[in-house]
C-alpha cells in the first residue's frame, strides 16, 4: 500500500511538472484551499458530533440523576416515560426492550430499534441498574442534510476557488509572460538591448537586471570575437597567398627537376586545405545570416579533387569514387564549405579503416564513405563531440566541424557502424 501511494505521488508530481506556469499557481492555490476547507469540514462534523454526545450524556445523566432523587422520596415513583425520553429499571426487565437489557453501564450512542434510533445511558446506583433512551432518530435526519449541506458548501468553495484562480492568476503571472515576451523578441543581430528598465519596482526586476548583465557580457564577447574573426581572416588570408604565389613562381622555376614537381603539389594541396579550412571556421564563426551567400558548388565536380588530394597524402591507401548517376549536383554552399566536409569524412575512413580500401558513393542527394573497420558501440555517440578521438594524436576536431557546417547549411550526417563496416552518410 505505502509503495503504490510513492509511486502514485511521483505519477501526480511529473504531471504537476508538465503544466504551465499559469496552471500551477491555479493548482496550488486550489490544492491549498481544497486541503483547508476538507479539514474544516472534518473537523466541524466531529467537533459537532462530540458536542452533541457530551450535550447528550448531560441530558441524560440529569434526568437519571433526576429520577433517583425521586425515588428517594417515593421508592414506587413511576419512570420518565415522554415522546423522546424514556427511563428503565433493571426491576423491570419485561419491560425493557432486549436490545438494551445486554448493554453494559454507559453511554451507547446508536441503538437500533422498529426502524428508530436511540442514544442509551445506563448507570448502577442504590436502585439497582437504570436505563434511559433518547430518541434521535430526527436530529440524525437533520445531522445528514446538516452534512449534505457541508459537502455542496464545499464543492462551492472548491469551484468559486477554480474558477478564481485562474482569474486571479493570470494578472499575477502578467510580468512573467511580458518577460517572456521581451526575451523571445530579442534580436541576435543587435547590441546594446536592456530590458531591466521597463520592470522597475516589479518582482522581475533583480531576474531583468541579471538578464542585462549577460546581455552585456555577450555583447561584450561577441565584439571580440567579431574584431578576432576581422583580424584573423585578414592575417591568415595574407600569408597564404604570399604562399600560394610562391609556389606559383617555384614551379615556373623548378618544375622540371626530379622530385620538386611533387614537393611542390604538396606544398600547394596544404595551402588549398588551409584556406578552405580558415573560410570554413571564419564562416562558422559569424551569425547565419552574415555568413549566407548566393554561391553554390558542384559536387560531382568537386569529388575527384578532393579524392586526388586524399589519395596523395595517403600513398598507401586504396580509394573507389562511385557515381550511379551522371547528373551534376548542386548545392547551395561555397566550394570551401563542400570540401571541408568531404575531406574530413575521407580522411576519418582512411585513418580508421581495418584494410587499404575506401569506397566513395554518390547516389542522387547522398554521399556514402565507407570502410571496413568499426566504431565501439560506446564510442558512437561521442563521434561528433569535440575533442573526441579514438586515435593516438588525433585532435577530434574533424567530424566535429562537420557537423557544424551540416547544420549551419540544414544537411543530414550520421555514421553508422556495424561487424561489416562503417559508413558515413551526408544528404545534401
Amino acid at each position: 500500500m505505502i509503495r503504490w501511494l510513492k509511486l502514485s505521488a511521483r505519477q501526480l508530481l511529473r504531471r504537476y511538472l508538465r503544466l504551465n506556469l499559469r496552471e500551477r499557481v491555479a493548482g496550488a492555490m486550489l490544492a491549498l484551499v481544497t486541503i483547508t476547507a476538507v479539514l474544516v469540514a472534518v473537523l466541524a462534523h466531529f467537533a459537532g458530533e462530540r458536542l452533541e454526545e457530551n450535550v447528550n450524556y448531560d441530558l441524560l445523566a440529569e434526568e437519571l440523576t433526576h429520577y433517583e432523587q425521586r425515588l428517594r422520596v417515593d421508592p414506587g415513583a413511576a419512570p420518565l416515560m415522554s415522546a423522546s425520553l424514556h427511563i428503565y429499571r433493571s426491576i423491570n426487565l419485561a419491560e425493557l426492550p432486549r436490545e438494551m437489557a445486554r448493554l453494559k453501564p454507559g453511554i451507547h450512542r446508536t441503538i437500533r430499534r422498529d426502524g428508530r434510533s436511540f442514544r442509551v445511558l445506563v448507570r448502577d446506583g442504590e436502585f439497582g441498574r437504570l436505563y434511559i433512551t433518547y430518541d434521535v432518530t430526527d436530529h440524525e435526519r437533520g445531522q445528514r442534510i446538516a452534512s449534505l449541506v457541508l459537502i455542496a458548501g464545499v464543492i462551492g468553495i472548491l469551484a468559486l476557488t477554480t474558477w478564481a484562480a485562474f482569474r486571479i492568476s493570470r494578472p499575477l503571472l502578467a510580468p512573467v509572460h511580458h518577460l517572456a515576451a521581451q526575451l523571445s523578441n530579442i534580436d541576435p543581430r543587435e547590441r546594446s538591448i536592456r530590458i531591466a528598465k521597463e520592470f522597475t519596482g516589479n518582482e522581475l526586476e533583480p531576474i531583468a537586471r541579471s538578464i542585462d548583465s549577460f546581455l552585456e557580457r555577450l555583447d561584450g564577447f561577441v565584439e571580440r570575437e567579431q574584431a578576432f574573426t576581422a583580424t584573423a581572416s585578414h592575417e591568415l588570408r595574407t600569408p597564404l597567398a604570399v604562399i600560394q604565389g610562391a609556389v606559383e613562381l617555384l614551379s615556373e622555376h623548378y618544375a622540371h627537376q626530379p622530385g620538386a614537381e611533387k614537393a611542390l603539389e604538396r606544398i600547394q594541396r596544404a595551402v588549398r586545405e588551409m584556406a578552405e579550412f580558415t573560410t570554413a571556421l571564419l564562416s562558422l564563426a559569424r551569425e547565419p545570416a552574415a555568413s549566407s551567400t548566393d554561391s553554390s558548388c558542384d559536387v560531382t565536380t568537386l569529388l575527384p579533387r578532393i579524392v586526388d588530394d586524399q589519395r596523395a597524402a595517403s600513398t598507401s591507401k586504396q580509394i573507389t569514387l562511385q557515381y550511379e548517376s551522371a547528373t551534376p549536383l548542386r548545392v547551395a554552399a561555397p566550394d570551401s564549405m563542400v570540401a571541408m566536409i568531404i575531406g574530413n569524412i575521407v580522411r576519418n575512413a582512411l585513418q580508421h579503416g581495418d584494410s587499404e580500401a575506401v569506397t566513395i558513393n554518390l547516389r542522387e542527394r547522398t554521399l556514402t564513405v565507407s570502410n571496413s573497420g568499426q566504431i565501439a558501440e560506446s564510442d558512437l555517440p561521442h563521434i561528433f563531440e569535440p575533442r573526441f578521438t579514438t586515435r593516438a594524436g588525433g585532435h577530434g576536431m574533424g567530424l566535429y566541424l562537420a557537423r557544424r557546417i551540416c547544420e549551419r547549411y540544414g544537411w543530414q550526417l550520421r555514421i553508422d557502424s556495424n561487424a561489416s563496416g562503417t559508413a558515413a552518410v551526408l544528404a545534401f
